[in-house]
């Protein structure tokens, strides 16, 4: 809760909303490409591969389709002159950013930049603090359309962060130039003043993987009030193979990230290979029905109609203790391994780790290469040490993870006289024991049983697009009975058209007395109709 100076900061803000929604952008949410997890800060992040991208939006007719945004991410920029401009890196980018902006113009697109509210980037460039107003007219001299401004190395503390994104939003508006405003705050507690400040606000971690995508689909589930024209709850970017070919997931699990993006109305930004995109990613992005559903002109957020939270589903994050039981592989951890500092559950092999920097632990894969939250080389967010006192203490933060009532771990100051923080390690058990009360640190494992959701999202035309989505491990049939329906205003007498928006079939009818979809894959298989009064 603000209280004091963040109350006064907040009040204020919203009775300047008007200064934000007046750039006359984002009516619909945004679509197009942004380079971080496609070529995050390797050499091959340069001017060329940037153009080859525009190019291929072109060719691949997804620019035709809406995707015109071309967004680099950290990593561009090398520093400031003396005047406190903000120049590229010349190795990547030796003819200047406006040259890559008037290309990226000349193919029909629209060009964005990524910089950061605090004194660095994530990545250790430059960041804009205390040079919001230089950065924006340099932005505007070169032509960009889009700002992603990014949250590492600045203050955590709500008031700061609205004050710092409300000083770049008044700048890029003051140069006169539309520019879309994109900020990334990593928390689900920029929505209720995300309107006043942004384009869109991230509203929750990096989705580099599948379980961190269902997190981020739980974290977006009540928010959809806080959305509609002119601002979008912003889940992250669409993943798919990078420029080596890798696959951060699965095509199927494409697909369904797509559908989901669609139905929350959030930001369409491919962060991918688009340049050698396979038949089945290309036929993904360009499905004209389901991208209809994230570009209704209604510009209503879809929200969860029935199921529980994913990761919940999945067995995934936060961290907590179990009873200690010492035939649980999920139980055993195996320190200092594949890194100093790093705790490795012994069954998922996950690591232990402050998600995003901030205060929650979660369990997470094992980052090893390509860097954290904490920078390109750091990965202090996956690093602990067990003092000699017992307490369990982040490389990161220098704070304690302290067991919540609920069982859960969190991050808090250090203090000797506090039992919550109390650990040991067995190294013949290998489990980390919390305290005396008899529970054991687990990483949690997938639970049985039928972990499905509907989420449905309201058209302009009266009609609902609905996704069932599968995140368990087998195949099974998915409903949405007369009570899900009921969330839509159908009730149980309503005759429903049936339209299936992948086989881009008519299939019958149904009332909203239940639908069933049939035999929906595993692993992150989805199905997605749209329902309209018969």
């Amino acid at each position: 809760m603000m209280g004091g100076v963040g109350a006064v900061l907040f009040s204020h803000l919203l009775l300047h909303a008007v200064v934000a929604l007046d750039n006359g952008l984002g009516s619909t949410p945004a679509m197009g490409y942004n380079s971080w997890y496609d070529y995050g800060c390797s050499g091959d992040l340069n001017e060329t591969n940037i153009m080859a991208t525009a190019d291929a939006l072109v060719k691949s007719g997804l620019s035709k389709l809406g995707y015109v945004y071309v967004n680099l991410d950290d990593c561009w920029a090398s520093g400031r002159y003396t005047n406190g401009t903000v120049y590229p890196d010349a190795k990547r980018f030796s003819k200047g950013m406006k040259a890559l902006a008037d290309y990226v113009h000349s193919k029909g697109l629209k060009f964005g930049v990524y910089t950061d509210r605090g004194t660095g980037t994530c990545a250790k460039r430059p960041g804009s603090q205390d040079h919001e107003k230089i950065d924006a007219n340099t932005y505007a001299e070169w032509g960009v359309d889009y700002i992603k401004e990014d949250s590492c190395n600045a203050p955590g503390d709500h008031g700061s962060a609205f004050m710092q994104y409300a000083k770049m939003r008044d700048a890029l508006n003051a140069t006169g130039r539309s520019i879309y405003y994109s900020l990334c705050g990593w928390n689900k507690w920029y929505s209720p003043i995300g309107y006043s400040l942004a384009n869109s606000w991230r509203i929750g971690p990096d989705d580099s993987n599948w379980e961190a995508i269902l997190k981020n689909i739980d974290i977006n589930a009540n928010l959809a009030v806080y959305a509609g024209p002119g601002g979008w709850n912003d889940p992250c970017l669409l993943l798919g193979a990078t420029y080596t070919g890798s696959l951060r997931i699965t095509e199927m699990q494409q697909r369904s990230q797509f559908n989901m993006w669609s139905v929350m109305a959030s930001p369409l930004l491919l962060s991918s290979n688009v340049r050698n995109m396979s038949a089945f990613t290309l036929e993904t992005y360009s499905n004209t029905e389901v991208i209809a559903v994230n570009q209704d002109l209604i510009g209503r957020q879809g929200f969860r109609l029935s199921g529980m939270d994913l990761v919940t589903a999945k067995g995934l994050p936060p961290a907590h203790v179990a009873p200690c039981n010492s035939s649980l592989k999920s139980q055993k951890w195996d320190w200092n391994g594949p890194v100093v500092g790093f705790v490795t559950n012994a069954d998922s092999k996950q690591c232990l780790n402050v998600d995003n920097c901030g205060t929650e632990v979660i369990y997470y894969q094992c980052v090893t290469t390509g860097g954290t939250c904490c920078g390109s080389n750091c990965y202090k967010n996956e690093q602990w040490t067990l003092t000699t006192s017992g307490q369990l203490v982040s490389s990161l933060t220098n704070s304690c993870a302290t067991v919540s009532t609920e069982h859960d771990i969190g991050l808090q100051k250090c203090d000797p006289n506090n039992s919550r923080q109390a650990w040991s390690y067995s190294k013949d058990t290998k489990q980390m024991m919390s305290g005396n009360d008899g529970m054991c640190l687990e990483g949690k494992t997938k639970l049985s049983g039928d972990q499905t959701n509907v989420w449905g999202r309201e058209l302009a035309d009266g009609s609902w697009a609905l996704v069932f989505l599968n995140p368990g491990t087998a195949a099974v049939n998915i409903t949405c009975d007369a009570t899900c329906f009921a969330s839509t205003g159908f009730d149980s007498s309503t005759k429903l058209s049936v339209r299936d928006l992948w086989t881009h079939t008519d299939n019958g009818t149904t009332t909203g007395g239940g639908y069933t979809a049939m035999n929906v894959p595993g692993d992150g298989g989805s199905f997605m109709i749209k329902v309209t009064r018969a």
